[in-house]
């Protein structure tokens, strides 16, 4: 090695955070250094921080993000299978209101003979998580260890599990920083932080879900596109097969969100009787994962028999024989009504002077998000407990039509209180126009990248 590799090799933090502030490139090397100190005790929070808003301001070029996911990935456990690495593929949301699609599309894609290693988050600010949902069947255990993950794989093609201290350790240190100085919305540490983990469960494929949207953390569509692009990019130069579906967000998915309410809302696609909207998305997302097991599928042929999966009823029983292995009650899923017991029920309803009833323009589907928060079905902070019961439901999409007396959202909440306090909230998030107004609905699926 020449003195001036070893001279790069060996930076000290400041001169790291330096590289990056002033626009530069930082070597595997010198990141790899940095960031492993930093684990180690080595390199301080502030110094780290500095380095994260410098990468905000100043972005990461396609091998410098390439280089901090291998980074984040390596320090901890990678997982590794006996299945064939085309058929272990898993599926990664950015976040919305009411999206239930990770539960759906798991038994799906195990009949279609794909290994599915879930490990998912929880929701953190006006996002749902999929592992507060499941949390919300009695008994149901998301932290396992990684010999259960490997028994459930073994004897079911999949699972449902939460993220352990093993892997990616680097992504959790990191992300707890990036949360209190702004530095959450960077496009490379976004990247890094998904793909780091997905690499960690040692999948073949990665179905990705880039939402835009006043619902979605990415609102405009270019800003989802330019994450999708950058996350396409980077899981190529590391040998990972994905496909970005840009979905949207600009309307609730479903007729219900809150944790309890969306394993209700679960059941009843699982039985063939859920929204069209939550449906239909949840085979396409199936579909992409199937079609990067197997490229030489034909799409549509694969969409018809996922929806086969649905009308004869397998794709529920694979879903509660997966809970019912992780210690959930597979008694109350016979039962959706089970999920739905909220102690007050209080209707949003169109506005009375609205005699000929509305057809609704646009949606803050944020505000829905935080009165969900409000009310105690999500987090102000991490260690914030969740109650299940509570949320919305009967929620109507842009386009539909509403009658005067008709709720565009139903509050299901604690107390009495709770639910005053979020009225104003709810009802304030739709937006209606005269009923003759002809308003198009959102295409849910905007784009696919691969």
């Amino acid at each position: 090695m020449s003195l001036n590799n070893s001279i790069k090799s060996l930076l000290i933090p400041q001169e790291v955070i330096r590289i990056k502030r002033d626009g530069g490139i930082v070597s595997f090397d010198a990141l790899n250094q940095f960031l492993s100190g930093f684990l180690k005790g080595n390199v301080e929070d502030y110094q780290v921080a500095a380095f994260l808003m410098a990468t905000w301001l100043r972005g990461m070029t396609a091998q410098e993000t390439a280089d901090l996911t291998t980074i984040m990935r390596d320090s901890g456990k990678v997982l590794a299978w006996d299945y064939p690495r085309n058929l272990v593929v898993d599926k990664h949301s950015t976040g919305g209101i009411g999206d239930k699609t990770s539960l759906v599309l798991l038994p799906l894609c195990i009949l279609e003979g794909l290994y599915i290693p879930m490990i998912s988050g929880r929701g953190l600010g006006h996002t749902g998580g999929t592992l507060d949902k499941l949390e919300a069947i009695p008994g149901m255990e998301v932290r396992v260890s990684a010999e259960k993950m490997r028994a459930m794989l073994d004897r079911f093609h999949g699972g449902f599990f939460g993220q352990t201290d093993e892997i990616a350790p680097l992504d959790r240190r990191l992300y707890a920083l990036r949360d209190v100085t702004a530095t959450v919305e960077s496009i490379p540490l976004i990247t890094a932080s998904i793909l780091s983990k997905k690499l960690a469960e040692g999948i073949g494929g990665l179905v990705m879900d880039v939402k835009f949207g006043s619902g979605a953390f990415m609102r405009e569509k270019s800003d989802a596109e330019a994450l999708a692009n950058m996350l396409v990019a980077t899981a190529r130069r590391l040998g990972l097969q994905i496909r970005c579906c840009l979905t949207d967000m600009g309307s609730p998915l479903g007729a219900m969100a809150g944790n309890g309410l969306e394993v209700a809302e679960t059941i009843d696609i699982l039985k063939n009787e859920g929204p069209a909207d939550t449906t239909r998305l949840s085979i396409e997302l199936a579909a992409h994962m199937v079609m990067l097991a197997r490229p030489d599928s034909d799409f549509d042929q694969v969409c018809t028999r996922l929806q086969g999966h649905l009308a004869s009823g397998k794709a529920f029983e694979v879903f509660a024989d997966v809970i019912s292995a992780q210690g959930g009650d597979r008694r109350s899923l016979e039962d959706r009504n089970w999920f739905i017991k909220a102690p007050v029920r209080r209707r949003v309803e169109l506005p009375s002077h609205w005699d000929d009833g509305a057809v609704i323009e646009s949606i803050d589907v944020r505000r829905l998000g935080v009165a969900i928060q409000m009310l105690g079905g999500g987090r102000m902070k991490v260690s914030d407990r969740i109650n299940p019961d509570v949320g919305l439901s009967a929620l109507k999409r842009v386009g539909d039509h509403v009658e005067r007396g008709e709720p565009l959202a139903e509050i299901h909440a604690q107390t009495v209180s709770d639910a005053d306090a979020v009225a104003n909230l709810v009802a304030g998030a739709f937006v209606v126009v005269d009923p003759t107004t002809t308003v198009p609905r959102e295409n849910l699926v905007w784009k696919v990248l691969s």
